[in-house]
C-alpha cells in the first residue's frame, strides 16, 4: 500500500513538472510569434511613413517649381532621389532601402534649408504648409524608427533570456537588426546654389 502511494506521488510530481514545462515551452514560443510580429507591424509603420513621404513629395515639387523656378536642380534630385527609393523598396534590399532613404533625407535636408534661405519663399502660405507637412512627417518617420528599433530590443532580448535561448533558434527566431542612420547622416548636407 505504501508503495502505490509512492509511485502515485511521483506520478503525480512527473505529471505537474510536465505541464509546467509544457505551459513554459508553449508560452515562450508564443511570445516569440508576438514580440516578431510586433517588429513587422513596427516596419511597416516605417515603410507606411516613408511612402506617406514618397506621395507627399510631388506636392512639394509642384508648389515648390511655382515659387522657386531657379532652384530646379534641387527639386530635380529631390524627384530622383524619390524614384531611387522606391527601387530599392520594391527590391526589398535592406541595405539599399537605408541607402536610399539617407540619400532622401539628405535631399530634403538641402530643399528644408533652401526654403529658409530664401524669407520670401517661406512667407507662402503654400509652402510654409507643405513645410510644416514634410517637417511633420519627418518626424512620423523619426518616431517610427524609434519603435521599429524599441521592438526590435524586445525581440533580441528575449530569444536571448532564458528560457526561450534554449529553444529560440531551433523555431527560427534569430536576431534581427536595428535601423540605423547611415555613414555621414549626421554630416549637414552641402548647399549648392
Amino acid at each position: 500500500m505504501k508503495g502505490k502511494i509512492v509511485v502515485a506521488i511521483v506520478a503525480i510530481i512527473a505529471v505537474i513538472v510536465f505541464a509546467s514545462f509544457a505551459v513554459m515551452y508553449f508560452s515562450t514560443y508564443n511570445k516569440l510569434v508576438a514580440l516578431n510580429a510586433s517588429v513587422d507591424e513596427k516596419w511597416a509603420q516605417v515603410e507606411q511613413e516613408l511612402q506617406r513621404r514618397y506621395d507627399l513629395i510631388p506636392n512639394i515639387v509642384s508648389a515648390a517649381r511655382a515659387y522657386m523656378a531657379y532652384e530646379g536642380s534641387i527639386l530635380q534630385n529631390v524627384t530622383a532621389l524619390r524614384s531611387q527609393w522606391m527601387n530599392a523598396l520594391r527590391s526589398g534590399n535592406m541595405d539599399a532601402i537605408n541607402n536610399a532613404t539617407a540619400q532622401m533625407e539628405s535631399g530634403i535636408t538641402g530643399l528644408i534649408v533652401t526654403f529658409e534661405a530664401y524669407p520670401d519663399l517661406r512667407s507662402s502660405e503654400v509652402i510654409q504648409s507643405l513645410m510644416i507637412t514634410l517637417e511633420g512627417t519627418e518626424n512620423r518617420i523619426s518616431t517610427e524608427r524609434m519603435r521599429f528599433n524599441e521592438a526590435v530590443r524586445d525581440y533580441n532580448t528575449a530569444i536571448q533570456s532564458f528560457p526561450a535561448n534554449l529553444w529560440a533558434a531551433g523555431w527560427g527566431f534569430t536576431v534581427k537588426s536595428y535601423f540605423e542612420a547611415q555613414v555621414g547622416s549626421t554630416e549637414v548636407p552641402p548647399l549648392n546654389f
